[in-house]
């Protein structure tokens, strides 16, 4: 079977469209709960037009569990790193080992959420591709 070149997959291929969101006021409680219900390690925070406006991970959730009235605003990273859904995986690939990221938030022309890239997707990825 032929190497894919990863510069010619566009992230689209590859992301997960499927995306649990929260908006700047979800209290830290409920984005646990999202993350618990559905297994995952990062909840993108929207706008009213689903748009980015920054990313709680599980990292920031455990480090202020504490103060279980802190909402994902107060949490959260501004200004997530976005790409859009046409970029090859292979320059998803170098900016999350460059900002040692594990999650892109992959956006259309518009800036509206089409979904997630984890380093989980990539490394599946690329296992489906060397069977």
């Amino acid at each position: 079977m032929p190497a894919v070149d990863p510069s010619l997959v566009p992230i689209s291929q590859v992301m997960t469209r499927a995306t649990v969101t929260a908006r700047a006021d979800a209290s830290v409680d409920s984005l646990i709960a999202l993350m618990t219900t559905h297994h995952i390690g990062c909840v993108p925070i929207v706008d009213d037009q689903n748009r980015p406006t920054g990313i709680v991970t599980r990292l920031d959730v455990l480090e202020c569990q504490k103060e279980s009235r802190a909402t994902a605003r107060e949490i959260m990273m501004p200004h997530a790193m976005t790409l859009p859904e046409d970029a090859p995986l292979s320059r998803a690939a170098a900016l999350m080992a460059t900002e040692g990221i594990h999650h892109l938030l992959i956006v259309d022309a518009s800036r509206t959420l089409r979904g997630i890239l984890s380093t989980f997707d990539v490394t599946r990825w690329v296992a489906q591709k060397q069977t």
